[in-house]
């Protein structure tokens, strides 16, 4: 409990990070609490086997948990921000992210 002012703090970080990848929103901007939803054009199947992929060959856990939307083709899924995602920069997330959207895009080819 006494650290959820830094993870807010750092919730904020990563949002912007989200948001600077191709297609991706978030809500709100910027996050209330350590908490937010992330949105991709892509669908929820694909994200879910690509934060899958990303984890077994990289060791690195993205963002899960992705649901389809009244929108075809875009997923949401909810990011929370705690002790391991202090450890993520900016740039940190933004690479992530790029590669796995590159694994998203080679499941759907």
């Amino acid at each position: 409990l006494p650290r959820v002012p830094e993870y807010v703090r750092h919730a904020r970080t990563v949002a912007a990070a989200l948001a600077a990848l191709p297609g991706a929103r978030v809500y709100p901007e910027p996050p209330h609490t350590h908490q937010f939803r992330l949105w991709l054009p892509h669908p929820a199947e694909t994200l879910n086997d690509a934060a899958l992929a990303l984890a077994e060959k990289e060791k690195v856990w993205f963002v899960g948990g992705w649901q389809e939307t009244e929108v075809p083709g875009v997923s949401r899924a909810e990011v929370t921000v705690a002790g391991p995602g202090l450890e993520w920069s900016a740039e940190d997330v933004v690479e992530v992210g790029e590669r796995f959207l590159h694994v998203a895009g080679s499941l759907r080819d």
